[in-house]
């Protein structure tokens, strides 16, 4: 009964304090948010170091690898989402139309290797047939952190309870995840607020 009591106790703990460190982020990004140019170049950054980590990825040792390998753990840990999710941290009191008229903007993203997904009107994921699909700046950076949070999590998982959910393309995934942040950044080198530093 004991035992019992403090787990529920160490749960709640636990419970509280990701509440606290979600408020505190999206304070703090909210904050932020109100300065169109240092946000951008902070998001540019992010996505910059992203593409830096993944260049350095051979996608195809990870065809048939598991979600909870450790060569898998060591990506996840190097690719932050910190500035890319808290562009959904919008609020009506904290508005900033003229950011988010820029993450609005199209980008063409390449079919490397035909792996592209996209998410079909009933919501399966398949295949592009097309050697490139057109999305927003928000689509990609919504399907980018999704995908991430998503490893993150079976990454952490047994053998055991890997067996119980559906196999992870890993490769096709990173790929995806690839090619959209190289959208991302080459829609945002044409920004006023980020042609001085694109690269």
């Amino acid at each position: 009964m004991l035992e019992t009591i403090e787990t529920g106790i160490g749960v709640g703990t636990k419970s509280v304090d990701f509440i606290e460190t979600v408020i505190g982020k999206i304070e703090k990004y909210q904050r932020i948010r109100q300065d169109t140019t240092v946000y951008l170049r902070l998001l540019y950054i992010e996505i910059v170091n992203n593409l830096e980590v993944l260049k350095t990825v051979n996608f195809d040792k990870f065809s048939n690898t598991k979600a909870n390998d450790p060569q898998i753990k060591t990506i996840i840990k190097l690719l932050q989402t910190d500035i890319l999710e808290s562009v959904f941290y919008k609020s009506d009191e904290n508005k900033n139309i003229e950011l988010y008229e820029k993450l609005r903007k199209r980008g063409k993203i390449n079919n490397k290797g035909q792996e592209l997904i996209k998410t079909s009107n009933k919501g399966d994921e398949i295949k592009a047939k097309s050697s490139f699909v057109y999305e927003n700046i928000l689509q990609a950076i919504s399907f980018v952190v999704t995908k991430i949070e998503v490893m993150r999590k079976y990454s952490t998982l047994t053998n055991e309870e890997l067996a119980i959910v559906k196999n992870m393309n890993l490769k096709t995934r990173l790929i995806n995840i690839n090619q959209r942040l190289l959208m991302i950044k080459n829609v945002m080198d044409g920004f006023d607020e980020i042609k001085e530093m694109a690269r």
